[in-house]
């Protein structure tokens, strides 16, 4: 992006952004990503990463007067809510991939993510400022063992398919899909009924699983795959414990990149997987030499 293109996003001066490029080892703003005879560009996450810092470090500034009077039960779009706080939407945006727990989760996501009145106010009441980065008071929920066995098409609601892509929180995968960067989920979301009868949106389970695969979580196997103990003992380990540390070496280069990864039932990180042939070609492999 150029600098009229900056100025027009984040509301900014020529000047300001030729100041702090000029003193960017001070300032932090990023380099430019090409020239064109005197023009410059920028990629554009570079230069809403500086914006979001700068916004995080400095006090807020006071809600307009009727903010308390209107209905605190109204929703707003990420739009809404960044001009109400006087920043760029892409602020929110950087907050919501970047620093998780740092702004209060959407309170819906249907058709995109919507914030109610009340929740803004009470983040912008509480929120840190003068060069504190101390988190929301609202903690991001944990998110959900989930397996990728079971019915293709199963619906899976906003948690499972965050937990089964790989996602911190509902926010960092709600801001990902509806900043169009998992286009086969937009193309592909099916609206069901929720509690209170509200719309929920969901996805079938092989959708998921093609978002996965091309993101390089799923790999695409039909053969058994066995997890970390398994291959332990079936290559000789004493444990998990001595595979694991031989495979963080570098000493089985073969097995370097698991064919899946998934979640165990008792809930925690997605565990990988091998298929048992290509775990015992190594195992042969390592008694032949």
């Amino acid at each position: 992006m150029t600098t009229a293109e900056i100025c027009d996003e984040f509301d900014a001066r020529p000047s300001r952004i030729s100041e702090w490029y000029g003193a960017r080892a001070e300032t932090g703003f990023p380099e430019v990503a090409k020239t064109e005879g005197r023009k410059r560009y920028w990629h554009f996450d570079d230069v809403a990463a500086f914006f979001a810092k700068r916004a995080q470090a400095r006090a807020p500034q006071p809600l307009p007067a009727d903010a308390l009077e209107k209905d605190q039960g109204q929703l707003l779009t990420t739009a809404e809510v960044a001009k109400l706080l006087g920043y760029a939407p892409s602020t929110i945006y950087w907050w919501l991939r970047q620093l998780p727990g740092y702004f209060p989760e959407p309170d819906e996501t249907i058709d995109g993510m919507k914030w109610r009145l009340s929740t803004i106010v009470a983040w912008h009441s509480s929120r840190p400022g003068s060069g504190r980065t101390k988190g929301s008071s609202r903690k991001a929920e944990a998110l959900p063992a989930v397996s990728w066995e079971g019915d293709p098409e199963d619906l899976l609601g906003t948690k499972e398919v965050a937990a089964l892509l790989g996602f911190s929180s509902t926010t960092s995968f709600s801001s990902s899909l509806y900043q169009g960067n998992l286009p086969q989920l937009q193309e592909n979301v099916v609206k069901a009924p929720g509690r209170g009868g509200r719309e929920v949106n969901k996805w079938p389970r092989h959708v998921v699983a093609e978002v996965a695969r091309e993101r390089g979580i799923l790999k695409t196997t039909t053969e058994k795959t066995v997890g970390i103990k398994e291959t332990a003992e079936l290559l000789g380990y004493s444990d998990s414990n001595s595979f694991l540390s031989a495979l963080s070496r570098g000493r089985l280069p073969e097995l370097a990149e698991p064919d899946e990864r998934v979640a165990p039932a008792a809930g925690g990180r997605q565990q990988p997987r091998w298929t048992r042939a290509r775990v015992e070609r190594v195992a042969a492999a390592r008694t032949s030499s």
